[in-house]
């Protein structure tokens, strides 16, 4: 059977791209077998869905709870 590591953050509030570099790098030192990363949060800058495409090497996905534009 096929063994997949997901690496999941929480946070309550407003997601930056400073707050995602930190993330991904936490999480790429702390579980080097992830083959995705997933954050979930508040909101999200406008910069971090561009930083997401700027990753080569993980799979990032963005979970927003705000439903306000």
């Amino acid at each position: 059977m096929a063994k997949k590591e997901i690496a999941l953050e929480f946070k309550d509030r407003h997601l930056t791209r400073p707050d995602l570099d930190q993330i991904v790098g936490a999480k790429t030192r702390a579980v080097p077998d992830a083959s995705e990363i997933i954050v979930r949060c508040r909101s999200a800058a406008r910069t971090v869905s561009e930083a997401v495409d700027s990753y080569d090497n993980e799979k990032i996905t963005i979970v927003t709870t705000d439903s306000r534009p």
